[in-house]
């Protein structure tokens, strides 16, 4: 079989009939090679090319691509690459869990929004370093503000240290105070 085609549209085997096709009226090709590759494309620009030499398949659609199924695993043995090149957006109906076995960082090039409905909290086994280049407003709404060390709290500014209550203030030591 060299070729499957209806009259105006033949492929041929082309030289040393190396090519096999079959091609439909519409526009529509199956494309077998003897360098060991399937290309299946459409008139619209949707092509799935099997490529056993290098043993890779890619999937191309100049437009929309969409997986459905109810439940999906994507198992990649060493780099995975993804590039958007506008908007992405993730919903997820209940859990999500990341892992991350070395190093994770994170760029965002204007404003990051991180909203809690819930409780948060962050577990840090090492050391935990912030550098804010604007101010750092923190509030507590409901509740109080608890800061814990077993080796010391230390406050600087290069200005002054205001501090305001609508009650007392309380400073309990061990040992007597050194305030001026």
């Amino acid at each position: 079989m060299g070729g499957m085609f209806h009259g105006g549209t033949a492929l041929g085997g082309f030289a040393n009939n190396r090519v096999k096709s079959i091609m439909t009226r519409s526009g529509h090709k199956v494309v077998f090679t003897e360098d060991e590759s399937i290309v299946i494309t459409d008139k619209s620009g949707n092509e799935i090319h099997l490529d056993t030499t290098g043993r890779n398949i890619n999937i191309t659609a100049p437009e929309t691509m969409t997986l459905n199924c109810k439940n999906m695993n994507i198992n990649v043995g060493e780099n995975m690459t993804t590039n958007v090149g506008m908007n992405a957006s993730e919903m997820i109906g209940m859990n999500n869990s990341q892992t991350v076995g070395m190093n994770a960082t994170q760029s965002i090039g204007a404003m990051k929004l991180t909203s809690v409905m819930g409780d948060a909290s962050m577990f840090i086994t090492g050391k935990l370093t912030e550098m804010i280049e604007g101010d750092v407003h923190s509030e507590t709404k409901q509740g109080k503000t608890t800061v814990n060390s077993d080796k010391g709290i230390e406050t600087s500014s290069n200005a002054s240290i205001t501090r305001h209550a609508q009650e007392e203030v309380q400073h309990n030591s061990g040992e007597k105070s050194k305030n001026f």
